[in-house]
């Protein structure tokens, strides 16, 4: 009769009652389990016929044997490792696929088991788990490499900005500019500088106000107080905060950098232009 337990981590394991006794890999988990050995009532052992007995587990076992054998829990001929489970030489020192020094009981510092040999007895199992760690480290890097939604919204609200100014001045040159003393005829008559310089400035600003808002946001559901902290005191201890949460809050204070880099680059082109004053005086 098979015997069905259950390991540390949850996962449910059928296994042939002639494992009972024996050590195994969990494929789960992948730590080592003992079968435990079955119950069965003593009158009910004596009942059943041992020919029968025989008969009828002999085809059973074989199937449950080779999917015993599919999950990566073998049957281990010789001496095993007590940590791992794995199957050790005799006169072994040091256990090749967990690093267990045999002999003191410690393993080895800094060993890593996984480059020692696969996961798996099935081959098949071992794919699949090869192209799961594969996925899951591609998916780690596309989550690293993605940019922030609010610093692409950033990005749109500059290139719109310099589309606007560009429509504006192109149809000043080309077209019949109107009169100096409105905001159009003023923004018509701006140098290429100071209309590259607003653009960049407007764009680093609004990146500094998503990223702000999202550490905002971050505090809040820490707690209360730090968030209207940060609300209130923008670039003041919203970047500390951000600083000193570094873990959660590092794109975010990355695209402040960013933004700071924007804005300083947007000055020097508007005073290459010549001067905020004809910004200021367009407004």
């Amino acid at each position: 009769m098979p015997i069905k337990f259950k390991c540390h981590c949850g996962q449910v394991l059928t296994v042939p009652d002639k494992m009972a006794g024996k050590t195994g890999n969990c494929p789960k988990c992948k730590q080592a389990i003992k079968v435990p050995m079955p119950k069965r009532p003593a009158a009910a052992q004596q009942k059943q016929p041992a020919t029968a007995a025989g008969a009828s587990a002999g085809p059973v076992s074989a199937g449950l044997d080779s999917l015993f054998e599919d999950a990566g829990l073998t049957k281990k001929a010789g001496p095993v490792c007590p940590s791992c489970g794995a199957e050790v030489k005799p006169g072994t020192v040091v256990c090749t696929s967990c690093g267990l020094n045999l002999e003191s009981g410690e393993k080895l510092t800094g060993f890593d088991a996984r480059s020692n040999g696969p996961e798996f007895d099935n081959a098949y199992l071992q794919e699949d788990a090869d192209n799961m760690v594969r996925d899951l480290k591609m998916d780690d890097r596309r989550n690293k490499a993605a940019m922030p939604w609010w610093v692409l919204m950033s990005f749109l609200i500059g290139a719109i900005t310099l589309c606007a100014a560009g429509v504006v001045i192109v149809d000043g040159k080309f077209g019949t500019p109107e009169p100096e003393n409105t905001f159009l005829g003023k923004v018509q008559r701006w140098p290429v500088f100071t209309t590259l310089g607003l653009t960049a400035g407007i764009t680093g600003l609004a990146i500094t106000i998503f990223a702000h808002l999202n550490i905002c946001i971050f505090a809040f559901t820490r707690n209360i107080g730090q968030g209207f902290a940060c609300f209130f005191l923008p670039l003041i201890y919203s970047v500390i905060y951000g600083i000193m949460n570094w873990t959660d809050n590092k794109a975010p204070i990355k695209a402040i950098i960013m933004a700071l880099v924007f804005i300083g680059l947007g000055s020097f082109l508007i005073v290459r232009g010549g001067g905020f004053q004809l910004v200021w005086d367009a407004f």
